[in-house]
């Protein structure tokens, strides 16, 4: 019984190092070194991701107001909105719909970014230059586009027009008029997405553990 007893202890401790050590490889940690190195290397990244996180947030910012001041709602309004599947209201609810993905794909395409040059600097290895170059892609890609989509949401809630003409606002809601509730049910519309995709996963692992 003793035997079976320290059996069943060892099993599982291993079960508990195996768990730790795929944990701490999944988030790309490296076990702190005696001198400190690893300790000083994790103070490094929390002191850098405020100051990543604050340029692309100002380039974000930069780059709507750009886009704002530019011809680009106009000629949007005027030329793409009309060939757009549903015209402008399908444009309106497309650029809301883009907004928390794109998100979520600067976010997760800065993160691959950072743990793919941590890794490179670490082992020199060809393809982590590769993910980190795939993930940048990423980052700027998502930003671009929710750059455009805001632009178009604002254009299309607030009725201004761009440098070259004041009477975008007057087309819009002409041609437009409930343009503005398209683009609101096209943001709300991945809120309610998200919502029902995690209730069914918890019902479907409900269902799982009870079967």
């Amino acid at each position: 019984m003793a035997r079976r007893s320290g059996a069943r202890a060892r099993e599982a401790r291993r079960r508990r190092e195996a768990r730790r050590a795929e944990e701490a490889r999944l988030a790309g940690k490296r076990p702190v070194s005696e001198d400190g190195s690893g300790e000083r290397r994790e103070k490094r990244r929390g002191k850098l991701w405020p100051a990543t996180a604050g340029l692309v947030l100002a380039a974000v910012v930069c780059g709507i107001v750009l886009l704002f001041l530019s011809p680009l709602p106009e000629d949007v309004w005027r030329d793409v909105a009309p060939r757009w599947p549903g015209g402008g209201y399908g444009l309106a609810a497309s650029a809301g719909f883009v907004l928390f993905p794109c998100v979520g794909g600067v976010v997760v395409g800065l993160g691959g970014l950072f743990e793919s040059v941590t890794a490179w600097r670490r082992g020199r290895a060809p393809r982590r230059l590769a993910g980190a170059a795939g993930h940048g892609l990423l980052a700027a890609g998502c930003g671009l586009l929710g750059a455009a989509g805001v632009v178009v949401v604002t254009t299309t809630l607030g009725g201004r027009g761009g440098t070259r003409s004041d009477s975008l606002s007057v087309f819009v809601r002409g041609e437009y008029p409930s343009a503005g509730y398209a683009a609101l049910g096209g943001i709300v519309a991945p809120l309610l997405v998200a919502s029902a995709a995690v209730r069914l996963r918890e019902a479907l692992g409900r269902r799982n553990r009870e079967g």
